[in-house]
């Protein structure tokens, strides 16, 4: 009289187990379904706030540019392949500027506002060349400008220099001079404590030597310096913004946070 019993309860645990097994699976698709969803979501904040920030960023370039009403030059220090891209003093490290760098020469051209840029360019026998091994030859793939650049060139004011300091490049002064109704300057580019120091310094003494009121502007997320044995881009980048800072140069964060 036990063993149908027994037969039935066994039925009966059988279909509950079995009962179970599909609650468990259906509770577990419903947490990836939830997982895959939270995961979509968050990948869409986490696009939509970066192009918020971006969108930021470009606005305030854009009411700087207004503020400044058609008086302001970009001078666009070295960004050339023989410090980014190619050569003895390349870094591949520098191209993080580049999109910035890109985005500001943009809203100056759009305002019709002058872009001036250096091109580091030296002759075989550069004098130059006792304190940095050979580079940027003139005429080579080196001291073109980058890629990036080039669709813009034939908008920009181009000397091509053939020492660290763009600010002694001859021809520099009597252009600088013919812009009478400037009211700043904003430097971007490398390196940041070489080329971008030497001119940023040369000017604003030049500023002050002339009592013009010219505001010099440095953002630091567009001028860059490379990494090397006994030279840290990080260190010495931070003390050339310092000194420039200190000399009275407005450096600006300009960074997306």
């Amino acid at each position: 009289m036990l063993l149908p019993f027994a037969c039935d309860q066994t039925g009966i645990n059988r279909q509950q187990s079995i009962r179970r097994n599909s609650e468990r699976t259906q509770i577990e698709k419903t947490r990836q379904n939830q997982t895959i969803s939270f995961s979509s979501f968050e990948n869409f904040v986490m696009i939509n706030n970066k192009q918020r920030r971006k969108e930021a960023k470009e606005m305030k370039t854009e009411l700087f540019l207004r503020e400044k009403d058609d008086r302001s030059l970009l001078v666009v220090v070295d960004m050339i392949n023989g410090f980014i891209h190619t050569g003895a003093l390349a870094d591949p490290k520098i191209d993080h500027i580049i999109p910035a760098v890109v985005e500001t020469v943009n809203a100056y051209l759009k305002h019709d506002f002058p872009v001036l840029a250096f091109r580091d360019c030296h002759n075989e026998s550069a004098k130059e060349f006792s304190s940095f091994p050979p580079h940027c030859l003139k005429d080579s793939e080196e001291s073109e400008l980058i890629d990036e650049l080039k669709p813009y060139a034939d908008q920009f004011i181009i000397l091509d220099k053939n020492s660290t300091n763009g600010f002694v490049q001859p021809e520099f002064l009597e252009v600088f001079q013919q812009m009478t109704d400037l009211r700043s300057v904003m430097i971007v580019g490398c390196c940041t404590d070489i080329c971008v120091l030497q001119f940023a310094l040369s000017l604003k003494g030049y500023i002050n030597q002339n009592d013009l009121g010219i505001e010099v502007i440095v953002p630091k997320n567009q001028v860059a310096t490379f990494d090397a044995p006994g030279h840290s881009a990080k260190d010495y980048g931070h003390w050339a913004l310092k000194l420039m800072a200190n000399a009275g140069i407005h450096v600006v964060n300009n960074e997306e946070e």
